[in-house]
């Protein structure tokens, strides 16, 4: 039997230290579980899903970050550029590394997302853009809602949300 090796042995906590150095962060233990759980995803998380998975790749006997604490984290992340914030309609916020521009598709059926570089819809949003004044900043993205490969593999019917206004 083989075990996992942690999210938080040495050689991650010193590159992800090295990395918020570069960024002109402190280098802080919650800063670093929290993008040590993050970086092997590829994807969001919630702030309680972060949780739980800090719970599981902490040592036993060491406590983990409380709620406040990746809240207050995850927040200056996401002011600092290193993370992003994704609002789902149900109203959740999920967090991710800001590494290359990209967008994001929502599964409407099992809420996954995933992501979709941006240059893949580069021309269609410069076609959206032509002949208005509006034009869009450079964190600008966009959410598609649809089916992920996985429910569409199960047959399963878009579940359609009435929009809340």
């Amino acid at each position: 039997m083989t075990t996992k090796p942690s999210a938080l042995d040495p050689a991650v906590t010193e590159r992800i230290g090295a990395f918020l150095r570069a960024h002109g962060l402190r280098r802080m233990a919650s800063r670093i579980a929290v993008l040590a759980v993050l970086e092997p995803v590829n994807g969001h998380l919630s702030v309680a899903e972060i949780s739980q998975r800090l719970r599981e790749c902490l040592p036993a006997g060491t406590p983990p970050p409380d709620l406040a604490t990746i809240y207050r984290t995850v927040t200056t992340l996401v002011e600092q550029g290193v993370l992003h914030a994704l609002t789902l309609e149900n109203g959740v916020t999920t967090y991710g590394l800001a590494t290359d521009p990209h967008h994001h598709a929502v599964c409407t059926r099992c809420g996954s997302i995933i992501e979709v570089p941006a240059q893949q819809l580069t021309s269609a949003l410069e076609h959206a853009m032509a002949g208005s004044s509006f034009s869009l900043s450079e964190r600008a993205g966009l959410t598609l809602h649809g089916l992920c490969p996985q429910c569409q593999a199960e047959g399963q019917e878009p579940r359609i949300q009435p929009r809340q206004r």
